[in-house]
Order: structure tokens, then sequence, then C-alpha cells
């Protein structure tokens, strides 16, 4: 019988696991892409990948359920929803986590100065009204407008420039930066040359974000963040910090451990490139990147990898667990395949230049560096063509400002190969339009396939359209 593992570490494991699956079922067909949810999982294991691999060497189970539990409460500090998602992915893989967690705080925090931070909360009427009374939204201008599909709704993203309503003791200051997130959109239009001014109105039936004298995102829900350095003096800030407790008072972000053991060997080197490739699918976040990354692939060779790591750490003696970490990476290596080895190794050698790492991992490891392959990279973006049809995933416009000219990144979903079958996976493939003089979008342009005009000349997109209107974007030299 093999042994258990205990709850709180095989609850740690699994959601390794569950994110791998379900980042690759939704980036398996770019019709079905879920951008913000691929971000938002990878994102996880930016500070947990290793965590986990430390619960996987302690000696004993009790050690490594006494880590877990540590880990797993930091994991939940980051908020209510990421709290209720360990929750949700721990129990349907039959694992009661709840218990072990502690509630969620909803209480604002402080900075390092004692300032009452802004936080992102739900845009109600209230608030609507707060951020009327707080800055001069009629002389507001949209910086960033962007529509993305992410799975079957489309959800939005607004960013304003405007000033504000209460004195900071100089007028030499850069204008607050309002950033709205949409979700459920209903309803958008949009016009680059029809920016100003801004009103938002929310209410029981949902939010409207009038952009100009014509444009507008509707919703049926939505939240806010107030990017503004003087946030604290205005009168939501000053609300704020009436209500939250001195710096101090308030119980800090808890340490994953308060000595965490150094990784060494073969799990070091584990280590770094699981937490690699989560940066990789990570990179997604970046809208410009989209497609660049191969997603899917990556999550196919490491499944199951949270369970995978927990029994090579059970194995007794640290001769048995290096030599049980060393074949885990080399599997992994073997399903990813040679056309992934040169960006797997990208991080293996980072492992391999760790000066504290041994000469007998250090030998496996030059051992594993001739499999990378001499050609270019793979899966990087290849030369545009004209599409024959797309279907709009995303849609992002952002003004000019700063000396920076405006720009526009669209991602489409396309067919592999002209002759693509109906049932084959479509990819994935990122327009820039540098130097953008005209953006104009209606919800209708993500209601399902198009067949696109473009203008495309030596991969540099001149213009890009879609039927009736739906969507026109052009650069200004056109």
């Amino acid at each position: 019988m093999k042994p258990r593992e205990p709850v709180a570490a095989a609850a740690f494991g699994v959601l390794l696991d569950q994110s791998l699956a379900r980042i690759e079922a939704v980036a398996a067909d770019g019709r079905n892409f879920d951008r913000e949810a691929v971000r938002w999982m990878s994102d996880v294991w930016d500070n947990n990948t290793f965590p986990l691999f430390r619960v996987a060497v302690a000696r004993t189970p009790w050690g490594r359920e006494r880590r877990a539990r540590v880990a797993l409460t930091w994991m939940a500090d980051f908020g209510a929803e990421r709290r209720a998602w360990m929750v949700r992915q721990a129990g349907s893989a039959g694992h009661r986590l709840e218990p072990l967690l502690p509630a969620p705080e909803a209480v604002p925090g402080r900075d390092y100065r004692g300032v009452v931070r802004p936080r992102r909360i739900p845009l109600t009427a209230d608030m609507a009204a707060g951020l009327a009374a707080d800055y001069d939204l009629t002389g507001a201008q949209v910086r960033t407008f962007q529509v993305e599909r992410a799975g079957d709704r489309l959800v939005g993203f607004v960013e304003v420039v405007a000033g504000r309503r209460f004195p900071v003791g100089s007028d030499d200051v850069d204008p607050a930066e309002l950033e709205m997130w949409l979700d459920a959109v209903t309803e958008a239009r949009f016009d680059s040359g029809d920016r100003a001014p801004v009103t938002v109105c929310a209410g029981p039936d949902g939010i409207v974000v009038g952009l100009g004298g014509g444009g507008l995102i509707g919703a049926k829900s939505g939240s806010v963040y107030c990017d503004d350095p003087y946030w604290h003096l205005s009168g939501a800030g000053l609300a704020a910090d009436r209500r939250t407790p001195p710096h101090g008072e308030h119980p800090a972000h808890p340490a994953p451990l308060r000595r965490p053991e150094r990784l060494d060997g073969a799990a070091l080197a584990a280590a770094t490139l699981l937490r690699g490739v989560m940066w990789e699918i990570r990179m997604v976040r970046y809208v410009g990147e989209v497609g660049a990354v191969p997603i899917a692939p990556l999550c196919r060779a490491f499944a199951g990898a949270g369970t995978q790591i927990l029994a090579a750490g059970r194995r007794h003696g640290a001769r048995r667990r290096e030599e049980a970490f060393r074949r885990l990476v080399e599997e992994w290596l073997d399903c990813a395949g040679p056309a992934l080895h040169h960006r797997l190794w990208r991080w293996l050698g980072r492992a391999a230049d760790e000066p504290h790492i041994d000469e007998s991992t250090r030998s496996w490891l030059a051992a594993l560096a001739p499999q990378r392959p001499r050609s270019s990279k793979t899966g990087s973006t290849p030369g545009l063509e004209p599409f024959s049809q797309a279907e709009l995933r995303l849609a992002s416009y952002t003004a000019p400002h700063q000396e920076r000219e405006a720009s526009t990144v669209l991602n489409l979903a396309v067919p592999l190969h002209p002759e693509a079958a109906p049932d084959e996976p479509w990819t994935l493939r990122t327009l820039k339009i540098g130097n953008t003089g005209r953006f104009r979008l209606h919800t209708t342009a993500f209601d399902g396939p198009h067949r696109p005009e473009a203008i495309i000349d030596q991969d540099v997109v001149h213009s890009f359209a879609l039927p009736d209107d739906a969507l026109t974007v052009r650069r200004a030299d056109r």
C-alpha cells in the first residue's frame, strides 16, 4: 500500500495539477482561449513553486504537513478570490482545504509610511458617485480601451487619466490613472477620435461607462482601482483611513516559512525549471505576447507535476530523493520533446549556474545540455500573412502619451492552415499596429469568425478591418 500524503501537502500538489490541467484546457483551441484565466493561474505559481518543493523535501510527514499549512495560508492571503479558487480546486479532487485556511480579510492596508493604500473594489453606484466627486471625469480621457473574449464571455478594461478635485499641495503633479475592469460586457462602442469626456454610471442593472460623445462600454458588473499616489487625500481615501487600523495593528502577510530550507541538487533544478515554465506561460499577461508561447504543449509535458514532486520527495534518504528528482526532470524533458528543449534548458541552465550546487548534479545537468537543438527557436511568431478567416479574441488600443505613439494589439484565432477541418483546433496570432491613426470597435466584432481585410507589407500591418464596420484599425500614415 502506498503511503498517503498528509492532507495539506496533498492539497498543495493538487492545486498545481489542477492549474496545469485547466490552463491546457483553455489554451488547446484559440477559439476557446481565456487569456485572463491563464495569466491568473500561472501567476499563482510565481511565489509558490519553490514552497511546494520545500514541502516535498521535508523529512517527515508531519514536517511536510506543517510546511504545507504555512505555505497554503500565505498563498490564500492574497485575496478572497484566490482563497475561494484554492478551496474550489482542492475540493474538486476530494480535499477539504477551507478548515485549514484563515477567514479572508477585507480591510484596506497601509504602506510602509502608514498611508492607507487604494485597492481594487466593486464598481457600485456609491463608488461611481465617489469617483465623480474626487476626480474630474468631465475632463478625463481614455488612455487604454480593451475588450476580449475570455472563454464564452466578454470582458473589458478601460484606463482613463483624470485631474483631481481635491488638493494635493502642488499643481505640478501627473493626473491620476483610474482603471476599470468590466465583466460580462453587453455592449461596446469606441472611436479613438472620441475619447473625452468620461462618465461612469452603476446600478442594479449593471454598469455603463460613457466614452466621448458616442462611445460606451456596458457590463453586468465591474471593479475599479485608483492608481493615484495622492489617493489617501481624496474623499474615498480619507474615509478608508478612518476605518483602517493604524500601521502595525493590521496583520501582515505571513511569511511562507521563517527559515525556508534552501533547495539543492536535482530538487533545485526541478523547481527552477518548473517555475520558469510558469513564468513563460504567464507572459500572456502582455497582450502582445499571446501566441508566442506554446502553452498547451508545456502543460502536457508537466501534467501531474504536483503529485510527482511530492512522490519524489517521499523517497527515504538523500541519495534516493536526488535520483527521484533527476528522473522527474528527465521525464519532463522526454514529454516535452526536442522542439521545446531550448525553452526548458533556458531555466535548467540557471540551476546549473548556482554556486552552491554540488558537482554531481552539475555533471548531470551538463549531460542534459547537448539535447538542446541548434536550430532557431521553435514556437516563435511566424511571418504575417493574410487570413482567410479569423475570430477576434482581443482588441486593445492605447492612446499616445508621454512621447509614445498610439498603438493597437489584436489577438486572433485562426485556422492552422487553409484546408483545416472544422474540428481541428485553431491557433492564436497577434497583430501589432504601431502609430495607430484610427481605431474603431463595435461589439459585433466578437460575433464569431469573420473574413478580415488586411494590408500587410513585409510583416508590417498597415490596416485591419472586419465586415460591417465592426472593427477598423489603420496606421496614421495610411
